[in-house]
């Protein structure tokens, strides 16, 4: 390989959404999978969601590892996995690619196709530690946009409802704080977490209801959420409406600030709300 075209892959930009399937070879089985990249110079991190369409069962994993450009390889592990599984639902339990406990490792390959498409094509290794047995997904990737489905919010909050009233009777857990000085909007991004099974929530701002009846679903359900900057802390909190056909109510809500993107595992029930602190100050 010539030294210009090792400079122009180590150069390529890999953020963004990647769209594409995994094949079980053996079984003839797909998945969709959607990669989403937030850090993409040599060093890779982002969170890689697996949906099995036959299921209904999705999977979101947070991911790092490296891209070498010279010799345009994306090698990618599994860092975490909130799994809901029950019986049933994983399409990996009974699939002879089925990971058990073990962290996945990817090896991909970036290419770009004659119609300028940018492309990875590779594979999901593993070995399962209790049965020694190993497997591998075939796996095809495009960057492009996935199918987010945007929100509208009204124009002015509503300040009272009978989900109000619930609210202050739940109990509250922060489940992160994210530093946000300087910026006006922040983008959240919501999906089921688990098997799709029918969860809806609402989501308050600092105490008033922004949106309701979001059903979570593979596709991510996509908000820009003003900040009130008069307040030192705003907060967002996630309110569980119903517990779906498996409880709890789950959720993975992907918080994006300054180009920064924050991975959040959200667990609701009929007694707790979760909510993200979102810091103004220095």
């Amino acid at each position: 390989m010539s030294s210009g075209i090792g400079q122009r892959l180590q150069a390529q930009d890999l953020t963004g959404q990647w769209t594409g399937t995994a094949t079980d070879s053996k079984s003839e089985s797909k998945q969709k999978l959607v990669l989403s990249i937030t850090e993409g110079d040599s060093s890779i991190g982002g969170v890689l969601h697996w949906y099995s369409p036959e299921s209904q069962y999705i999977r979101h994993i947070v991911i790092s590892g490296r891209f070498y450009g010279r010799d345009s390889i994306l090698t990618i592990r599994e860092d975490s996995s909130i799994n809901n599984a029950v019986e049933g639902g994983d399409p990996f339990r009974n699939s002879t690619a089925k990971a058990g406990p073990a962290p996945g490792f990817y090896i991909l390959f970036y290419r770009r196709s004659a119609g300028r498409r940018d492309i990875l094509e590779g594979h999901w290794g593993f070995t399962n530690p209790e049965t020694g047995r190993s497997g591998k997904l075939e796996i095809r990737l495009e960057k492009k946009a996935p199918p987010f489905i945007p929100i509208l919010l009204p124009p002015h909050p509503k300040k009272d409802s009978s989900q109000s009233r619930q609210l202050q009777d739940r109990e509250t857990r922060v489940a992160a704080t994210i530093p946000a000085r300087g910026t006006d909007t922040i983008r959240v991004a919501l999906y089921d977490n688990g098997e799709i099974d029918g969860d809806s929530v609402s989501l308050f701002i600092n105490g008033q209801l922004l949106v309701q009846h979001v059903k979570l679903t593979a596709e991510a359900k996509v908000l820009m959420i003003p900040i009130d900057k008069s307040l030192p802390v705003n907060r967002l909190v996630l309110f569980a409406e119903n517990l779906g056909k498996l409880p709890p109510n789950t959720a993975l809500m992907e918080v994006t600030i300054h180009g920064k993107t924050y991975n959040l595992f959200l667990s609701t029930d009929y007694r707790k709300n979760a909510s993200i602190e979102f810091n103004l100050q220095e």
